[in-house]
């Protein structure tokens, strides 16, 4: 009975499938971002230190939901990778179709457990998100912000691009939010060495370099009122 269960999810899941108006391309590796970049954006979704997507089956459901029925945690243990690839499903819309419904979104996202690698998800998500100023590639964003390749970034400098996001008040005016840019920066590193993503050298390395900006001067991005 239940790997008849488990059949009929995994039925269910193809025909849901072969609804969908369309499928993503995965990003070529030539899009894949740098190490650093890709360690710090990596850890905005994923709790874990390892950078693998594990694919979701009818099995992964049938567990994940009974162990989430059983033992209650406090949040949901999903598979490794599917927090990234349901943004992408969320924000992902066809050419000429309206955003996806719920449904066609969760079949989406099982899809890219499934298909893409963690290098994918993180280089087709990085180049779809706000940046301020018209910015919605992360390194493009790096030369704008920070006057830097992506493949040049420390690990202090891809912590305080990926801050820049946590406010749309500190994307557009980031010069005027030092003081607070820092600190957010200082977390998330903290965050990805608790983490596994890093070790506590690393940490104290990068926490010690300042926050240095290398943008437009003040004059053409007057500071808003407090």
């Amino acid at each position: 009975m239940f790997m008849g269960l488990l059949a009929a999810v995994e039925g269910m899941y193809q025909v849901l499938l072969r609804r969908l108006p369309a499928l993503p391309s995965p990003p070529d590796a030539t899009g894949h971002l740098p190490a650093n970049l890709a360690r710090v954006y990596w850890s905005l979704y994923e709790p874990g230190g390892s950078m693998t997507v594990k694919p979701v089956w009818p099995w992964t459901v049938a567990w994940t939901v009974t162990r989430t029925l059983v033992s209650k945690p406090s949040r949901m243990d999903v598979p490794p990778g599917w927090t990234l690839a349901d943004a992408i499903a969320r924000r992902w819309r066809p050419e000429g179709s309206e955003r996806l419904l719920l449904h066609e979104r969760l079949t989406l996202g099982i899809w890219l457990t499934r298909h893409w690698t963690a290098e994918e998800l993180l280089a087709f998500e990085a180049r779809r998100m706000p940046l301020g100023h018209g910015l919605r590639d992360l390194p493009e964003a790096a030369r704008h912000y920070l006057g830097r390749e992506a493949s040049d970034l420390t690990l202090a400098e891809a912590a305080l691009l990926v801050t820049m996001n946590d406010d749309p008040r500190w994307r557009k005016h980031p010069e005027c939010f030092i003081d607070r840019l820092q600190p957010r920066r200082d977390g998330r590193l903290r965050h990805m060495r608790m983490a596994g993503l890093m070790t506590p050298e690393e940490e104290a390395e990068a926490r010690a370099q300042p926050v240095v900006l290398a943008i437009a001067p003040l004059a053409r991005h007057p500071c808003p009122p407090p």
